[in-house]
């Protein structure tokens, strides 16, 4: 299987790389940061650039690509996370690829929880609103791409950036009232892979089996690590700005459709040795 990674250098996408097949025919794309991972073919790839991406997809001719990049902040987000996903799309349209597009629970405004995947978007976050817009124009180009709704994603090898700040101190206040299902990155690219090679098209929500608020979660972290919590608990209504609440996704699809299975943070700390 030759197989697409856009944002390699990220954290999910590192691990994707990392956890593929000896099998594929790996390649990945990078913009800021170049890619560690040695198995794949690195490509400096800005997916704003229609051409750059078209040339890319000639070149490389992907059977399946995993559409991982992304802008979480930033002038340029709504440009990379709609634009560049149309610019994905169409290239894969173009060479006859499957498509994964990585999405985010956040489309959701965090009111109507439990989200299945019939649920409709309804962000009330910019960063919300940006990957709402890539998952309609995703399927307005590739009606038969698949589209994965994902949440907070974290991982021990190496840290994932969100733990880490959070055990260093530099997350002083973590939310009670603001609930997630965290998934272990491992899991999340193993579901990944075993997708890439299903017949599944459409909607699916691959998050972790176990609702945490940010501050459960941020406890969990820190007595994984024996380390004093440098964090409080705090109200999301004392964030300027408004934040979903509760975009606790329904995984039961998935856990019908792959045999992956999508561990809770209890389940994960529990297997993970030395934890």
């Amino acid at each position: 299987m030759r197989l697409l990674v856009t944002g390699g250098s990220g954290y999910l996408g590192a691990a994707i790389l990392k956890r593929a097949p000896a099998t594929c025919e790996l390649a990945a794309t990078y913009l800021a940061h170049s890619i560690a991972q040695g198995n794949a073919a690195a490509f400096r790839v800005d997916v704003r650039d229609a051409d750059a991406v078209n040339h890319l997809f000639d070149e490389f001719r992907p059977a399946v690509v995993m559409h991982a990049a992304a802008q979480m902040t930033g002038d340029q987000m709504l440009a990379v996370n709609g634009d560049g996903s149309r610019n994905i799309a169409r290239a894969a349209t173009r060479v006859g690829a499957r498509l994964i597009h990585l999405s985010s629970d956040v489309i959701f405004d965090g009111e109507h929880a439990p989200y299945d995947e019939s649920a409709p978007p309804n962000p009330i976050s910019p960063y919300g609103e940006s990957k709402a817009r890539a998952e309609r124009v995703v399927l307005d180009e590739l009606p038969r791409a698949v589209i994965v709704r994902t949440s907070l994603i974290y991982g021990f090898d190496p840290l994932d950036p969100r733990t880490r700040q959070t055990l260093n101190g530099e997350m002083p206040r973590l939310f009670t009232d603001e609930y997630r299902c965290p998934i272990f990155v491992d899991d999340l690219a193993d579901a990944l892979l075993e997708l890439a090679q299903h017949e599944f098209v459409g909607v699916l929500n691959l998050a972790g089996a176990q609702r945490l608020s940010r501050y459960e979660f941020g406890i969990k972290m820190a007595n994984a690590f024996h380390a004093a919590p440098r964090f409080t608990g705090a109200l999301s209504a004392s964030y300027p700005g408004r934040r979903p609440r509760d975009c606790t996704l329904d995984i039961s699809l998935a856990q019908k459709t792959l045999r992956t299975r999508l561990r809770g943070v209890d389940e994960v700390l529990q297997d993970l040795p030395g934890f």
